[in-house]
């Protein structure tokens, strides 16, 4: 889901943590940000899914994928296999862990589980990952580097290519809580190109994105949780912030779709959840400006005394479907570490 609070750039696996107005998820393990509980040791998943028509448009996801479907972790919580089996043959990475004389993990690498090949190399600091480094083929290509202020909050992203020019990079600033306060991105150039920042005295979130000649080409604001303007630059296209989503109340959120014209469709989701950490939503209804029903997903679970479900139904619904119809199965093994 790409929110008003949330318009960041795609992380790759566990470098960086959203950015949120209502802070920052620090500190959970690989195995929480999977959406599990307890001393998961491995997960081993299988998705039986039917042929029904169901796709629902950019925005809120309704029916969340397996984030991770076969993968192992430490005792820490920290992954060391990410993948999938398909037809005897594993597809993922296998994560080596290099610790410190005092045992705090010093390097991550991610090699390719198929070819064996090096992918990533992360070097890990205190609160997070501190660079970087990404391969291709087993050739070094790419490098980023992040900073974090004194409450571990990260308040730097910077980029830069195979031969050490920059392609970019982000600051931040946070309130002690991790709330996000301005976040500014920088092209390859150092122009900026879009920013975003919240008061939370006012619950304020304005947005704008520049073109390369520092020249607005898209601007909107939002006070508590509504849209009070929005301009975009005559004819141009669809462009990135010009879609987006304001947290609603409990569960609920505001999408907002706006168009050349300067006129914005909004509609409606709201989740209803089966347990108190939001991990396993029992539904999720999109509705139109007026409340009536566009798309929908609806779940049943069997759930392990730790909380994470061995077995999902998912049913959906859309205006071309009678009535809900089964989209797919799921159902996985857990194993934990004996404590």
């Amino acid at each position: 889901m790409i929110s008003l609070r949330c318009l960041s750039a795609l992380c790759l696996f566990a470098t960086c943590v959203p950015f949120t107005a209502h802070g920052q998820e620090l500190h959970k393990t690989d195995a929480q940000l999977d959406g599990l509980s307890g001393p998961v040791q491995s997960v081993s998943s299988l998705s039986m899914s039917t042929d029904v028509n169901w796709q629902q448009p950019n925005g809120p996801t309704l029916v969340e994928p397996i984030w991770c479907r076969d993968c192992q972790y430490d005792r820490d919580g920290t992954k060391l296999v990410s993948g999938q089996l398909t037809e005897g043959t594993f597809y993922g990475g296998l994560i080596q862990l290099v610790h410190d004389d005092a045992g705090r993990v010093r390097d991550r690498y991610l090699y390719n589980a198929y070819t064996a090949e090096l992918e990533r190399h992360d070097v890990m600091g205190y609160v997070g990952v501190t660079e970087q480094k990404i391969y291709v083929g087993g050739k070094f290509h790419s490098r980023s580097i992040f900073g974090y202020d004194q409450n571990g909050n990260q308040n730097e992203w910077r980029s830069f290519d195979r031969s050490g020019a920059s392609t970019g990079y982000t600051l931040t600033v946070s309130a002690k809580d991790g709330s996000l306060l301005r976040s500014s991105s920088y092209d390859k150039n150092g122009l900026l190109s879009h920013e975003q920042t919240y008061d939370p005295d006012t619950d304020t979130v304005h947005f704008t994105t520049y073109d390369e000649f520092d020249k607005v080409k898209l601007t909107w604001t939002v006070v508590q949780g509504k849209l009070t303007s929005f301009w975009r630059l005559s004819g141009s296209s669809d462009q990135y912030g010009d879609n987006f989503t304001e947290p609603e109340g409990e569960g609920s959120f505001d999408r907002f779709a706006c168009h050349s014209d300067l006129q914005c469709d909004v509609s409606h989701i709201h989740y209803e959840y089966l347990d108190r950490d939001k991990h396993l939503p029992l539904s999720a209804e999109w509705r139109d400006a007026e409340g009536k029903l566009q798309l929908a997903s609806y779940f049943e679970y069997d759930v392990d005394s730790y909380h994470n479900w061995t077995r999902r139904v998912v049913w959906v619904w859309n205006p071309n479907l009678a009535e809900r119809t089964l989209l797919e199965t799921d159902v996985r093994a857990i194993s934990y570490w004996n404590q």
